[in-house]
């Protein structure tokens, strides 16, 4: 299996991983085979990357949750945020989020089992479910978290519940907003700024949601050093549920397309809230992230500094920014006949480079 961006794309190549739509349906399974009418819907659905099959790689990870109940809880995410957006212009905060609640914990439930929390898998969004797809994967990589805080299953719950509701608020952002392609206004931006408040008026009688997880909806902007928004806390006084969700936030959207502008690779992203640690978000909790979300996802190409070229295979707990690669080009990029892997976390002399895409023949 490997990552490989649609523009590279080819009749013959052979999904590996599904993609989920808007409504929370399977648009593509795997094992489907490309052909053109695939590959151009897949690029107009704005799908930036797609895993594909590969012969050379015995790489067969099971998703941490099933592409079926991932499917489900996209549409009940939907479902939560349609209803929001009723209840919104109903001026009525009565929510019935009982589907959500049972969603947030069948996932508490399955991240509690897992010993090793490691993030392998670039998640893949299409731009149409990206509000509904982002809340989930915030949700997930959230918990996985708040687990590495030894948070107990009550608090994982709340944590989730606040965290996949966290953007509940853009309901009332009007979709020329959202979807701008250019730079946003002063008045525009404005708007966008008061949907965490929104979203905590829309959730302040809905008895599924606690005080806690409404601190997520209502604080998530907010920054370490005080410069976030709406009401500018720092450090401490921002809620743990809220410190967590942040830079994971941030992250995912860093590494989806949006309107206004392309995606970012994860190691990208990845470097970016490492380096925003102890100024823009909580360091205790990005060093857990850092342990938690691989640079370079499984299916990566990567350089190496002796120029070789290899694919990421594996990657081991506690070691995520130093995979497994197994090296498939020598340094004047021809194949090679015997392709070797080496951990990254055992050898001083190799590192990566940088990330491209696989030589061409």
């Amino acid at each position: 299996m490997k990552l490989i961006s649609t523009e590279k794309l080819k009749p013959g190549m052979i999904v590996a991983r599904p993609i989920i739509s808007d409504v929370g349906i399977l648009l593509l399974n795997s094992d489907v085979t490309l052909n053109d009418s695939l590959i151009e819907l897949i690029k107009r659905r704005g799908i930036p990357f797609l895993y594909v099959k590969d012969d050379r790689i015995d790489t067969d990870l099971k998703p941490l949750i099933a592409p079926e109940d991932t499917a489900k809880a996209v549409y009940v995410i939907k479902k939560a945020f349609d209803q929001a957006l009723q209840s919104s212009l109903r001026r009525s905060s009565q929510m019935n989020l009982e589907l959500l609640n049972d969603i947030v914990s069948g996932i508490v439930e399955i991240i509690s089992r897992q010993n090793d929390l490691i993030v392998h898998l670039i998640d893949i969004k299409n731009a149409d479910s990206y509000t509904f797809q982002h809340s989930l994967q915030v949700m997930t990589i959230s918990l996985m978290i708040g687990k590495s805080l030894d948070m107990t299953k009550n608090q994982l719950h709340n944590l989730g519940m606040g965290a996949v509701l966290h953007d509940i608020g853009k309901v009332g952002i009007p979709k020329s907003i959202l979807n701008k392609e250019g730079p946003l206004t002063e008045e525009e931006r404005n708007i966008v700024r008061q949907h965490p408040k929104t979203g905590f008026e829309l959730l302040q009688d809905c008895p599924l949601v606690w005080p806690t997880a409404r601190a997520v909806v209502l604080q998530h902007h907010e920054k370490w050093d005080g410069s976030g928004y709406p009401r500018g806390l720092a450090g401490e006084d921002i809620h743990i549920y809220s410190r967590i969700v942040a830079p994971v936030n941030v992250y995912d959207a860093l590494i989806s397309k949006r309107p206004y502008r392309e995606s970012m690779l994860p190691h990208q992203a990845y470097y970016y809230i490492k380096g925003k640690a102890g100024l823009l978000f909580d360091p205790l909790v990005v060093e857990k992230f850092l342990d938690i979300v691989a640079p370079y996802p499984i299916g990566t190409w990567v350089k190496l500094n002796s120029g070789e070229i290899g694919l990421v295979t594996s990657i081991e707990p506690g070691k995520v920014a130093y995979p497994v690669v197994k090296i498939f080009y020598d340094n004047n990029l021809k194949p090679m006949k015997n392709p070797t892997t080496i951990s990254l976390s055992e050898n001083s002399i190799l590192s990566i480079d940088e990330v491209v895409e696989e030589p061409s023949e």
